[in-house]
């Protein structure tokens, strides 16, 4: 009894043990994968689907944890199985050779099986990844296919998929049953052959008491560690898979560290030297690229769609294979992208992104990002919970946020990726003048500022036109406009598709300039169009009288959480629960269980 006891307590500490070693080994598992996703290259990122690296980080990181608990039974279990037998021998003499022969037999079959569950594992986690990515898209557009009314159709192609993933699965527990019946049954049938061979190999053997309990509680060590063989084989078979998809995945090319320097004896912020760089290694995206950026200055990147200009920011900061040259960039940077990414949180806390709050900074910035009218609107004003993704913001809105952010970071060099694109052109012409241009908050700062528009082209300091992913020209406004080569063109090319509300922000010296290059197009434009540039001011001055001190108190005020923390149930199981379980599984299989 005492035997008994202390055995159930050094089991208890030892499955704890490995339990927790387990956790900790897919714990630093995931975080090594995580921080894999964030370095691949562009080459990796198309090799490995959302899906599959999502799987990568829950189901194959769990089959670590699941063998961990088990995995000193690779030796524990021979070395009992040798024991028992070595022991069996002393007491029933050559006859445990044919016990050890069944044993023998079982492990080829066992082997066969194994190969299939494996080959099956491989097809299931093919399956899962597609399923995935599938539900990940699906997420992810789950306002347009309810727009449109597409539910059905994606809900059979997820079925589809899950139906073929089900088949594996169904086939896989059917080997997983059969490797388990047999390795249940084996000390049965090794006492069995044992017995029968000890009395009828000689006539002297007789099966008496002693004999007889002595030898079947030997045969009660061998079940253990039979009855765990089969769970062993099938967690080394789907860790053998899973290892194989971690290792291909952490092999996976990553990008260079030092493709951007950061060298603080360079006197320009920003260096380009006969850069040449690709997102795969079969074209060239950008070529030749020359370019010495000075301090604090404003320099705008355009050119028609395709050309680079986006590539050229993620170039600078590391983002693309670099093929030749070199890049140096010397300051802190940040960045706002053309989609913006907006957290599952408040507005303040998206602007301020983990810095320390400085009320009068932060005022400065929200009003210059024009965000001062949205408070207002917004029933907590900057406290107002953002839902996933921005689900609750404009597009503009969200830009806006997103450029706020950037500003309040207060970096030396911002990346400015056609930040104007998604606002209105009076909101436009209020984040230029007071963030972007000479006078804003961004005035002592390096602004690399990628536009579409040519509304405040003349108020930078350097223009580089871009064509074809090469430097076609670069220099100031009127050099460029002298010059009438690429940047001409653009303008010309933009002239054609640009609207009225843009037209009506540019200076009346501007429009002559623009009337030589194209004084056809850029007649026709202003003859339609009405000046309503001063009801557009007054209109965007006087919305709100509300002083911005008076919309950030609504802090203080309670707001309605979009994502209410989940709450976990006490208390037994209640009936219903047993009764939805059994109507999934089916008549036919609920009713053994009910029995």
């Amino acid at each position: 009894m005492i035997t008994a006891a202390l055995q159930t307590l050094f089991l208890a500490q030892y499955f704890y043990k490995l339990m927790f070693i387990g956790m900790h080994t897919r714990t630093a598992l995931i975080s090594t994968i995580y921080r894999k996703a964030l370095r691949l290259s562009s080459a990796a990122r198309k090799e490995s689907t959302v899906g599959e690296i999502v799987n990568i980080m829950s189901v194959d990181a769990q089959r670590f944890t699941d063998i961990t608990t088990h995995l000193n039974m690779l030796w524990s279990a021979p070395l009992q199985i040798s024991l028992a037998l070595y022991f069996l021998w002393q007491i029933l003499g050559p006859s445990v050779l044919a016990g050890l022969a069944v044993m023998i037999i079982i492990i080829p079959v066992n082997g066969f099986i194994a190969n299939k569950m494996k080959t099956l594992q491989i097809k299931q986690m093919k399956n899962k990844d597609e399923r995935v990515k599938m539900m990940n898209e699906i997420l992810s557009g789950i306002k347009v296919l309810k727009l449109y009314a597409w539910e059905p159709s994606f809900e059979q192609q997820v079925l589809k998929i899950r139906n073929k993933e089900v088949k594996v699965m169904r086939e896989a527990a059917y080997f997983g049953a059969a490797t388990s019946f047999i390795w249940s049954c084996a000390p049965f049938l090794v006492s069995l052959v044992t017995f029968a061979v000890y009395v009828l190999v000689d006539e002297k053997n007789v099966l008496d008491a002693k004999t007889a309990f002595v030898s079947l509680s030997l045969f009660n060590l061998l079940r253990f560690p039979l009855s765990m063989l089969p769970m062993m084989i099938s967690n080394l078979v789907q860790v053998g898979v899973s290892v194989k998809r971690v290792n291909k995945f952490m092999n996976s090319e990553e990008l260079d560290p030092d493709a951007v320097t950061h060298n603080s004896n360079e006197k320009d912020p920003i260096v380009i030297e006969n850069g040449s760089f690709t997102w795969d290694k079969e074209e060239t995206t950008l070529k030749n690229i020359n370019l010495r950026i000075k301090p604090k200055s404003l320099v705008a990147v355009v050119g028609v769609v395709g050309s680079g200009k986006s590539s050229l920011v993620s170039a600078l900061m590391g983002e693309m294979e670099k093929i030749s040259g070199r890049v140096n960039v010397n300051g802190e940077v940040a960045y706002v992208p053309q989609t913006a990414w907006i957290q599952n949180n408040t507005l303040q806390d998206n602007i301020l992104f983990g810095k320390t709050m400085h009320r009068k900074n932060y005022l400065q910035v929200v009003e210059a990002c024009a965000l001062k009218q949205d408070f207002d609107m917004l029933p907590g004003g900057d406290q107002t919970e953002i839902g996933e993704k921005g689900i609750n913001l404009s597009g503009g809105q969200k830009q806006r946020v997103s450029l706020a952010r950037a500003v309040y970071c207060d970096a030396d060099i911002y990346y400015l990726d056609d930040p104007l694109s998604a606002v209105d052109s009076h909101v436009g012409k209020h984040i230029f003048d007071n963030v972007i241009g000479p006078k804003g908050l961004l005035h002592n700062k390096t602004r690399v500022f990628i536009t579409h528009g040519i509304t405040h082209l003349h108020e930078v300091d350097l223009i580089i036109t871009l064509k074809d992913g090469e430097v076609s020209e670069m220099g100031t406004y009127q050099e460029l406009l002298d010059n009438k080569g690429a940047f001409a063109e653009f303008l010309s090319q933009h002239l054609q598709e640009v609207g009225k509300e843009e037209l009506e922000e540019l200076d009346e010296e501007v429009k002559k300039q623009l009337l030589e290059v194209s004084p056809e197009k850029l007649s026709r434009q202003l003859s339609t169009a009405s000046d309503r540039s001063n009801s557009i001011s007054s209109k965007h001055n006087g919305g709100s009288q509300k002083s911005l001190d008076d919309l950030i108190k609504k802090s203080n005020k309670a707001k309605d959480k979009l994502i209410e923390e989940e709450r976990a149930e006490t208390g037994g199981v209640k009936l219903d629960v047993y009764k939805h379980y059994l109507g999934a599984i089916g008549p036919s299989s609920s009713l053994p269980l009910s029995c």
